[in-house]
C-alpha cells in the first residue's frame, strides 16, 4: 500500500546495527521527496561510511526539463530530507557536490558514528516528510503570519549561500502576473506534441498500482476523467483547460517564494533544490499546504518577466506557493527503496 513506505517509527532506527544498516534506515525518507511528475529519478549506493547519490538517466525528461535543472532540484530535496534525517541520529557529517567521474554521480554523503543522542530540533521536519503532498487545489485568502516567515526565515541562513536568494511575494497584483506568466508557459508546453506524448507518460489512473508518476487525483481530477485525461493529453492541445486549473489554484495563494541564484549550474540547483525542501517542509510543519509551479521559469524566456515581476537579476530557480487548503487528497505514490539502491 502507498501509506506503508511512509509509515517510518523513529524507534526503529537500527542503534545497534553498523553505519550502512542505518543509511539504509535513514534513505527511506530521502525516496519521499518531491520530483518533477513524482519521476524519483534518484539512485543510492551506500559504501561503508558514505551514501553516494546519482540520478537514473532512464528518467530524464527532455520536454519537461530540458536543462535537467528541475532533476537537480528533485535530487537536492532528496538529499536534503537525507541529511535531516541524519541530524537528528547525530550522525550527519557532511555532504560533497561533484563532478565525479560519472556524469549522473550528483553528491556524495558522508557520515559519522552513532553515540546515542538524537538531535529533536529536527524531530518535527522528520515528522512532516511522510505526510508532505504537493497540494492542489483552491487556497484560502488567510494571509501567512509575519510571525511564520519570520520563524521559517530563522532556520535557512546557512542555505542562502554562493549567490542564492529567497524572495517572497504577497503582493496581489504580482501574484496574478506569476499566475498568468504560469498559464502561458504550460500553454507554451502543451502546444508541442512531444511535450504531451512524454507528460501523457506520467499521468495515470486515480486507482493505478503504479508506484510513480501523477495519479489523477494528485491533479484534482474526478475518478472517470483520471482514465481518459492521459490519451487525451497524448493526442489533444488540453493547454487551454489545464492552465485554467492551475491558474485558479496558483493566483488564489496568499504567498509565492521564488528562489533565485547567481549562479545557473548543476551544484547550484542541488542547494536550491536543498533549500525548496526545507522551506516546504517547515511551512507544512506549521500546517501551510505548499504547491509548486515552475512552468514560468522552464518554457521559453518566461522567466525574464519573472525577473521584472518581482525586480531581480538572478535567474529564477524554483517556485511555489504557500496557503491553506481545506481538502487535500491522498499521498502520492512510491517505489520501494529497494528499487533505488545500486551496487
Amino acid at each position: 500500500m502507498i501509506d506503508d513506505l511512509r509509515r517510518i517509527n523513529i524507534s526503529d532506527f537500527p542503534t545497534k546495527a553498523d553505519l550502512e544498516s542505518q543509511i539504509r534506515f535513514l534513505l527511506n525518507y530521502a525516496i519521499l521527496a518531491p520530483s518533477t511528475h513524482n519521476s524519483q529519478p534518484w539512485l543510492f549506493k551506500i559504501r561503508a561510511r558514505e551514501c553516494d547519490i546519482y540520478y537514473d538517466s532512464k528518467l530524464l525528461l527532455p520536454e519537461a526539463d530540458p536543462k535537467t535543472r528541475d532533476l537537480h532540484i528533485s535530487i537536492g530535496c532528496a538529499v536534503e530530507n537525507l541529511i535531516l534525517a541524519a541530524k537528528y541520529f547525530n550522525i550527519f557529517d557532511s555532504v560533497s557536490y561533484g563532478p565525479f567521474q560519472k556524469d549522473n554521480h550528483l553528491a556524495i554523503i558522508y557520515f559519522k558514528d552513532y553515540t546515542g543522542m538524537t538531535n529533536n530540533e529536527y524531530k518535527a521536519v522528520l515528522d512532516t516528510i511522510v505526510k508532505r503532498i504537493n497540494a492542489r487545489g483552491l487556497f484560502s485568502p488567510e494571509p501567512v503570519p509575519d510571525n511564520i516567515i519570520n520563524s521559517i526565515h530563522s532556520k535557512i541562513g546557512n542555505y542562502l549561500i554562493n549567490g542564492i536568494e529567497l524572495h517572497l511575494v504577497t503582493d496581489e497584483n504580482k501574484i496574478i502576473k506569476l499566475a498568468r506568466l504560469t498559464v502561458e508557459g504550460l500553454r507554451v508546453a502543451y502546444r508541442r506534441s512531444t511535450f504531451r506524448k512524454e507528460m501523457s507518460r506520467w499521468m495515470h489512473n486515480s486507482l493505478t498500482a503504479k508506484k510513480d508518476g501523477l495519479p489523477g487525483y494528485a491533479l484534482r481530477m474526478p475518478l472517470f476523467a483520471s482514465f481518459i485525461l492521459p490519451t487525451l493529453v497524448k493526442w489533444f492541445d488540453l493547454g487551454a483547460l489545464l492552465s485554467k486549473l492551475n491558474y485558479r489554484s496558483f493566483s488564489s495563494a496568499p504567498l509565492v517564494l521564488v528562489i533565485a541564484a547567481s549562479d545557473d549550474n548543476p551544484n547550484t540547483w542541488l542547494d536550491v533544490g536543498r533549500l525548496g525542501e526545507r522551506l516546504m517542509l517547515e511551512f507544512n510543519n506549521l500546517g501551510w499546504q505548499t504547491s509548486i509551479f515552475v512552468a514560468a521559469l522552464e518554457m521559453g524566456n518566461f522567466y525574464k518577466e519573472v525577473q521584472k515581476v518581482i525586480d531581480i537579476d538572478q535567474m529564477p530557480q524554483f517556485l511555489f506557493v504557500v496557503g491553506k487548503i481545506d481538502k487535500l487528497h491522498k499521498l502520492t505514490p512510491r517505489h520501494k527503496l529497494s528499487r533505488k539502491l545500486i551496487s
